[in-house]
């Protein structure tokens, strides 16, 4: 009974962070232009309004582009994407 409470309160958990993940893909993909497309893969060229109804349905381009921006913020948090900007590769 206790294992059970417990597999669901991490079950709770997991959804909540799966939510606030969507959300904050979301918040990031609604600052792009309007204008822009974004490329997916080799799944092709969509607009900020429909990346964000992907991420919002959960489906296939919708987790990729999630994968994609969560590898982007860790990247960033990481400093792999500023030692590629100041170190080049031939620099090193």
């Amino acid at each position: 009974m206790v294992e059970d409470l417990e597999k669901e309160q991490l079950k709770d958990a997991e959804q909540d962070i799966s939510r606030d993940v969507k959300d904050l893909v979301i918040a990031r993909l609604d600052i792009f232009p309007s204008d822009r497309k974004i490329a997916i893969g080799s799944s092709g060229e969509f607009s900020k309004e429909e990346l964000i109804e992907h991420v919002k349905k959960g489906d296939e381009i919708g987790n990729k582009a999630i994968e994609v921006e969560l590898a982007f913020l860790r990247a960033l948090k990481d400093g792999d994407l500023l030692r590629e900007v100041l170190v080049p590769d031939e620099y090193e």
